[in-house]
């Protein structure tokens, strides 16, 4: 592990362990419905103790592999930074998510999560019929949790 990867991994887990917990305290001012029922904080307050526990989790990880790092990575293997093909990928996950939040409205849940979830999957190196049929059923499953189980209303767009 580079010096550089090193304090990336401590300073990326520190502040998504910071933004989880502001997150986590953040939600306990969310109203909680009657008859316990969850609430509008359980999926937020979820996420930000998630935050937490792997931010946590990476900076330990980080410091475990520099103490245990006396010996050097041998000649020939990459660095997974350098990697110009990783920051595209990482880019491109960033861009489909932008491109839900300004499409599922229009074009529903369904037909946006579907086809920008296969192209995910595939610019993630999937191939095209695993990606398609993954798509498809992560789609349909998040379906049945949200409208059906939550009654959580889901965006129906042109074919709504």
């Amino acid at each position: 592990m580079t010096t550089v990867s090193w304090r990336q991994d401590v300073v990326g887990g520190a502040l998504a362990a910071v933004l989880g917990a502001a997150v986590v305290l953040h939600v306990q001012t969310f109203p909680e419905l009657p008859d316990g029922q969850p609430g509008p904080a359980l999926f937020p307050g979820l996420v930000g103790g998630l935050l937490v526990l792997f931010g946590l989790v990476l900076v330990a990880k980080a410091v475990l592999a520099r103490r245990r790092a006396a010996v050097p990575e041998p000649d020939g293997v990459p660095d997974a930074g350098a990697d110009p093909r990783a920051r595209l990928r990482a880019l491109a996950v960033l861009g489909l998510v932008v491109a839900y939040l300004l499409l599922a409205e229009t074009l529903g849940f369904v037909l946006t999560m579907g086809v920008l979830l296969a192209l995910l999957m595939w610019v993630l190196g999937a191939r095209p019929v695993v990606a398609v049929l993954a798509s498809a059923a992560t789609t349909g499953f998040i379906m049945v949790v949200f409208e059906e189980l939550l009654l959580v209303p889901l965006p129906q767009g042109l074919f709504g």
